[in-house]
């Protein structure tokens, strides 16, 4: 077992589901990867870090970690890693859900209208990429049946695609670009060549860097992150007249501390987002919190959220009460430890909402606030708005145990 695919399988699935004992297959055939694989990118986005972890590092940090705690592994520990820092001691303990193999996916989630929009990584999920090519993070649409995948704009941007928000009515995507340049671009739903918006940012590290893009609810504005190498803030593009407004009060002037994934509330009064740490020392994330600020760059605070867990990921309910958000970001952290809580704008009333065991992240809401969506395990899933029938879609299209795997979907009825 020392193919491409066999590897990724093997190792993603102790990495993500978290078992309690590594199979002695994939050190095998991860001792031989490290030795014999070119680089190849990670999660983490490349323009916020010079130096990035690759899946080779991983795959060799993985099998010293299971060489190190093994003992402990097979003595009855958890087989929880704490790379990412303790698990959450202060929130609510749901009881006790069924395994995500036992859950059947509801009739009414597989007929959902419209599209799901979402990030990908890896080989090509329609099967096309030509061996031994790496392929960029792309975006791709999928109905919730499996039906109609296809990828948006293929190889527009040539650097890859990352970070999709759909528009409110269904017809456009938005996105920024993996890599350098790093810029935001708009594209029809239904296809054609992208057009890029941020016509007054170069996309250089040094210069001007604009990402992570979210339509208003009433798809007239777009918030985004803009940064340097040195720096970052949240922006606001008026999509009418193309002025760009920086919110200053969300200003950081640090290379290791930036801002991440802004979702508006749904009057389009306040904007939620997320602010990472790295330790440049350590080479890892070391924390993440979530701040809300008014649209006009008033009332900057932070989320009141337990300080022993790094969160992010969030996105406010169609309704405005409720911001959904996941504990350790994918982006940033991976989604091995991820779960997906919820919580009234003013910090109060937080809910767990998974507890699956197999890593759950990136969530947002549909746009009728009836359900959310999120990543699991080599899936996508749904659930109620309390947590209730969470389950996995698992159409085939949608399955992804094949050299990839999607993140940071969203699920939009489209005209």
């Amino acid at each position: 077992m020392t193919d491409d695919r066999s590897l990724e399988r093997a190792a993603r699935s102790w990495i993500e589901a978290g078992p309690n004992r590594a199979p002695d297959r994939v050190i095998d055939a991860a001792l031989l990867r490290i030795e014999t694989t070119t680089q190849e990118r990670d999660l983490r986005i490349p323009w916020r870090l010079s130096n990035m972890i690759t899946p080779v590092r991983v795959a060799a940090a993985a099998v010293i970690g299971v060489l190190a705690i093994g003992g402990a592994i097979y003595l009855g520990g958890s087989g929880q890693s704490d790379v990412a820092g303790p698990a959450p001691s202060h929130t609510p303990t749901p009881s006790a859900s069924p395994s995500a193999a036992a859950i059947r996916p509801p009739a009414n989630y597989i007929s959902l209208p419209g599209w799901i929009v979402f990030e990908y990584a890896g080989k090509a999920p329609d099967g096309t990429t030509p061996a031994n090519v790496d392929y960029p993070y792309s975006i791709w649409l999928a109905h919730a049946d499996g039906t109609g995948l296809h990828e948006l704009a293929p190889g527009l941007p040539a650097s890859g695609k990352t970070s999709p928000d759909i528009s409110p009515d269904g017809s456009h995507v938005i996105f920024s670009a993996y890599d350098a340049p790093v810029q935001v671009w708009e594209a029809g739903i239904d296809g054609g060549d992208p057009e890029l918006l941020s016509t007054d940012c170069s996309g250089i590290p040094a210069e001007c860097m604009d990402a992570d893009p979210a339509y208003s609810a009433d798809g007239k504005r777009v918030a985004f992150v803009r940064a340097t190498e040195t720096s970052s803030a949240l922006a606001i593009r008026d999509l009418t007249s193309g002025a760009v407004t920086i919110l200053e009060p969300t200003q950081i002037s640090s290379s290791d501390v930036w801002l991440a994934q802004p979702s508006w509330s749904p009057d389009g009064t306040q904007i939620v987002y997320h602010k990472v740490v790295h330790d440049p020392a350590q080479d890892k994330f070391t924390d993440s919190s979530i701040f809300i600020v008014n649209a006009d760059g008033s009332r900057l605070h932070e989320l009141d959220l337990p300080s022993d867990t790094p969160w992010g990921d969030a996105d406010w309910s169609p309704d405005g009460t409720r911001i959904v958000f996941g504990s350790y970001p994918i982006h940033e952290f991976g989604s091995g430890k991820a779960e997906v809580y919820s919580v009234r704008p003013d910090g109060t009333d937080l809910q767990k909402l998974t507890s699956l065991g197999v890593g759950s992240g990136a969530p947002s809401w549909t746009p009728d606030g009836a359900h959310i969506f999120f990543w699991g395990y080599q899936t996508f899933y749904l659930m109620d708005p309390d947590g209730g029938n969470a389950a996995a879609i698992n159409r085939p299209a949608l399955r992804f145990d094949e050299g990839g795997y999607g993140f940071y979907g969203s699920l939009q009825p489209t005209p």
